[in-house]
């Protein structure tokens, strides 16, 4: 569908569950938050715990036919999987309630649990994202904030389009905010909270998604625009290789709103797939579930994983983490390093360039 010189994707051919979805929803991504900092994923890790400093345009109402949103996430996304769910997926989660407050201060949600000073910490980050991403008050928009550049940046693209309502699903919940930082306090016991809370890098979160044949070009175009507006790239995570999630995960410094980022790359399909597997990505993570349970919930969802195709030279897609380079264009350096007799010392263009190395493969990892 073309509007003017901007190609939008038709999302009733998204398919079925996200068609009557209207992709109302985007949900949380345990794939990737809860990779961040693990032995297998170094790179992250190094990342993760780097300083963290360190006019409103015109567009299609993609969601027209809808009301807007008024259930929180969680009452959304179960709400609707218990009238929208494809044959094959597992069966509805339980909701798991509300969170508490005790009178001391202290924060608890399906058994983890913020003291007092953690839940402190955890209210003035959110604070922070929910100045940085633009609304006002009342919840409008005007010029400022990085949800209007997403939209300006949107309108700019040759191919693709936010999903829709992406307003109402910019901001993580206060919940699911506090439950990572739970998680991370856990794991990471000898870390401040606060330099823990301020690394949550999907506070703030998009989801961009190209037609197939447009996918690779479409990624690289928005990955510019977004510099240009000048926003920093810290990560990217290509993962089109995996067998748990396909797609492309970004992570991105906002200098004005001294806050990161998420922008995610999708096409119909793998979005749709991602709704799909959510709920089995939740009872993953679930440390009650037996291993028969987790052995099911697996096969499940690589079989829905498995049936996303490929978009053309998605493989181009890099790997890339600020400061470091491609893991081949290090192993090719040293090697003239070694073969040259040279002392080791970082190339010029080592992390000066999200788009460095393009046209060779990313970074194989599974984790995403």
């Amino acid at each position: 569908m073309r509007i003017g010189n901007m190609e939008y994707v038709d999302w009733r051919q998204v398919g079925v569950l996200a068609a009557n979805m209207a992709c109302r929803m985007t949900t949380d991504d345990p794939r990737d938050d809860e990779t961040v900092g693990r032995a297998d994923d170094s790179c992250a890790e190094q990342y993760f715990f780097a300083s963290y400093e360190t006019q409103t345009c015109e567009r299609p109402n993609l969601g027209a036919e809808a009301p807007a949103e008024t259930r929180d996430r969680e009452e959304s996304y179960h709400e609707l999987h218990a009238y929208h769910r494809a044959p094959g997926c597992s069966p509805d989660l339980t909701c798991p309630g509300r969170a508490e407050l005790s009178a001391d201060g202290r924060w608890t949600w399906k058994g983890l649990e913020l003291d007092r000073d953690a839940n402190l910490v955890a209210d003035e980050q959110l604070a922070l994202r929910r100045a940085a991403e633009g609304r006002d008050e009342v919840g409008g928009y005007g010029e400022r904030g990085i949800t209007p550049a997403m939209r300006r940046i949107e309108a700019e693209l040759e191919h693709g389009s936010l999903v829709p309502d992406s307003e109402n699903f910019a901001l993580k919940s206060p919940e699911r905010f506090k439950e990572k930082l739970a998680k991370l306090i856990d794991r990471y016991p000898d870390q401040p909270a606060d330099k823990l809370a301020s690394a949550i890098h999907d506070g703030i979160r998009f989801t961009l998604v190209f037609p197939a044949e447009e996918y690779a070009s479409g990624v690289a175009d928005a990955t510019q625009r977004l510099t240009d507006a000048g926003y920093d790239l810290r990560l990217r995570k290509p993962s089109w290789d995996a067998d748990d999630y396909r797609g492309v995960n970004s992570r991105w410094w906002d200098p004005e709103g001294k806050v990161l980022f998420e922008v995610q790359f999708h096409t119909p399909e793998s979005w749709e797939a991602k709704q799909r597997t959510h709920d089995i990505y939740e009872k993953l993570c679930d440390t009650r579930i037996t291993p028969a349970e987790c052995k099911q919930l697996e096969e499940e969802q690589q079989r829905i994983v498995a049936a996303i195709t490929v978009p053309p030279s998605a493989d181009n897609i890099t790997h890339y983490l600020k400061g470091q380079f491609d893991d081949r264009e290090r192993e090719s350096y040293l090697l003239r390093c070694f073969l040259d007799g040279r002392r080791w010392g970082r190339p010029r263009w080592a992390g000066t360039s999200p788009l460095a190395g393009r046209g060779r493969h990313p970074r194989r990892n599974a984790s995403t």
